[in-house]
């Protein structure tokens, strides 16, 4: 039945799980990746490489080699029997290494760098195997590209999906990985069609039609579906394609899975940035695309916040033109835990928005300090409550169409406040936070409140991000973050 998979996939979503669709093939969609991609690890012992050396070289792009997986799950059998089957049915080019039968454990350990021809040799051979089976899974219809780069992210453990790589590497590095494959291992799979083909999905949201509105979930599940590039852009797209259809009445926004919303923004290349306030101000320009771009639509866009909302997740929620939480959800803004500020309009819209609500705005920002949905409620900030995930996207659908009937109030025209605490700012766990940052904050918002148009108060926002990215608070908070370590903003102001 055509509705089977769909529900499925709703219902293993809402309990937490990452479905993805295959076509009953041998070794269906991820096996075929993974298999293969050890097969041929296996097939380079006979250039000379250890296994350990092939390990070292296959960590660029796979957080574990495959000889340390294969150990770890007493694998050899398995690519035995999975290889043997697919050789059967498709080809000799993937009978498994004769090694796999007298071997029952690999040798690894410490072992010499390989020569840079051979680093290069591995290099390609695997690249080429996983570009291999992607475009083979995609022209065969095994499975989707969105399902299979994630599906290698999250279950796989690569750095990249096939998909990524592929763009990243760019169409003649692509080429000729894949020439040099054909000519070492003949029979492999080559690509059926232009490679740009391959790379024009969405692989980051999926879009639904819900009577007469999109609705687009955020999903990067290994990543609490925090904010990128690359899924700002696809949300920006989605709406760009539909804003203009008559048949579309607006857009609701939602999180994957049963946790988050969306848990910030990656970092990405802010660290490089740190010390540059220009430079940081324009990251902060640039990340806001999406942002900026809702503030203008003239069709409603409501956030359902399926979780946690937090950071730039909770600024991305709160430029929606309506919010509708599950009861449970929190809202939060951690940036000042980090030694910066919120660089996407938090210290500006919600003053504008929901004035009543400020004295709260002031302890989420200078204290991180949440804010549960029951409490957003009662504040106005969100229009409803929900108990579940269908009862959300139903609260959604009809909140946008109220909207839709709806005048939307202007941002522009100064805003009064109320004092910011005179306490030494500290965070929820009670360590103390970086006064130099704070100050910063509370300056902020006070001149981003005195401004007469929101436009001018949002680019005090990104000057005040830009400057906070020159603190040291900044240098060690970022830095704290990467080591996985708590701050210390004792000795940095």
């Amino acid at each position: 039945a055509p509705w089977l998979v769909p529900h499925l996939r709703r219902v293993l979503c809402e309990t937490g799980k990452l479905p993805l669709a295959s076509a009953d093939v041998p070794c269906f969609m991820l096996d075929r990746i993974f298999d293969n991609w050890c097969n041929e690890a296996a097939l380079l012992l006979g250039t000379g490489a250890s296994a350990a050396q092939i390990d070292a070289v296959a960590r660029e792009y796979v957080h574990a080699g495959p000889f340390f997986v294969l150990n770890l799950a007493h694998g050899n059998p398995i690519i035995i029997e999975t290889n043997t089957l697919q050789a059967d049915e498709e080809g000799e080019h993937y009978r498994p290494a004769p090694i796999f039968r007298s071997v029952d454990r690999w040798k690894l350990g410490d072992a010499p760098a390989p020569d840079p021809a051979t680093a290069a040799a591995i290099r390609d051979r695997l690249r080429g195997i996983y570009l291999s089976q992607a475009v083979d899974i995609l022209d065969r219809g095994i499975g989707d590209a969105a399902d299979l780069d994630l599906g290698c992210r999250v279950a796989l453990g690569f750095r990249q999906g096939p998909i990524e790589l592929m763009r990243s590497l760019g169409e003649a590095e692509t080429q000729r990985i894949l020439a040099r494959l054909a000519a070492e291992r003949p029979g492999m799979p080559q690509p059926r069609r232009a490679l740009a083909d391959y790379q024009d999905f969405e692989g980051h949201v999926l879009v639904d039609d819900l009577d007469g509105v999109k609705l687009i979930t955020l999903r990067r599940p290994e990543a609490h579906n925090a904010l990128h590039d690359g899924m700002t852009d696809e949300v920006l797209r989605v709406i760009k394609r539909f804003e203009q259809d008559d048949a579309v009445e607006g857009f609701v926004i939602v999180g994957y899975g049963s946790r988050a919303f969306c848990a910030g923004a990656d970092i990405g290349r802010f660290p490089a940035l740190l010390g540059d306030a220009d430079a940081c101000a324009q990251y902060a320009r640039d990340c806001a695309r999406l942002l900026v771009h809702l503030d203008a639509m003239k069709k409603p866009v409501v956030a359902a916040l399926n979780g946690m909302v937090l950071g730039g997740g909770f600024e991305l929620a709160m430029r929606c033109h309506g919010l509708v939480a599950l009861r449970g959800a929190y809202m939060q803004l951690p940036e000042i835990t980090l030694g910066i500020v919120p660089g996407l309009g938090a210290m500006v819209l919600p003053y504008r928005r929901w004035p009543n609500a400020a004295a709260t705005f002031h302890t989420m920002l200078r204290g991180a300090t949440r804010l549960k949905a029951e409490q957003a409620l009662e504040l106005g900030i969100v229009d409803a409550l929900a108990d579940d995930l269908p009862g959300l996207i139903d609260a959604a659908v009809g909140t946008l169409k109220a909207l839709a009937r709806q005048e939307r109030r202007s941002l522009d025209g100064p805003v009064a406040l109320p004092a910011f605490s005179v306490e030494p700012p500290r965070g929820p766990d009670g360590a103390p936070l970086s006064a130099e940052v704070v100050t910063l904050l509370e300056r902020c918002v006070r001149d981003a409140a005195a401004a007469e148009h929101f436009a001018d108060a949002l680019e005090l926002g990104y000057r005040a991000f830009g400057a906070s990215g020159c603190t040291a608070a900044a240098r060690e908070g970022i830095n704290a973050f990467g080591e996985g370590r708590k701050a210390d903003f004792s000795k940095t102001g």
